[in-house]
């Protein structure tokens, strides 16, 4: 089958449609039930989503969530694929 420049160009249109589908991935701990208390999960939606879906997981009742360097997320757009949060 003959591939033409056109071909090339959707099939990398559609390779990168599906990466935007995505969903960012992030890591969540709760310091206060110790070091190996971590959990991944795919972002929700908002900050409080993520304060619930935190409290659910660990059984706590956070009010910040916080970096691992510790400044506090205000805003669900900041936090990136990979990122490490912290239940404070």
């Amino acid at each position: 089958m003959f591939i033409g420049k056109n071909d090339s160009t959707t099939s990398s249109q559609t390779s990168q449609s599906i990466k935007e589908e995505v969903l960012p991935r992030i890591t969540l701990s709760c310091p206060e039930k110790g070091e190996d208390a971590k959990k991944l999960l795919f972002l929700p939606d908002s900050i409080n989503e993520l304060l619930r879906v935190g409290a659910k997981k660990f059984n706590c009742t956070p009010s910040k969530i916080l970096t691992t360097e510790g400044a506090q997320i205000e805003d669900i757009d900041v936090i990136r694929d990979g990122d490490h949060l912290l239940l404070g």
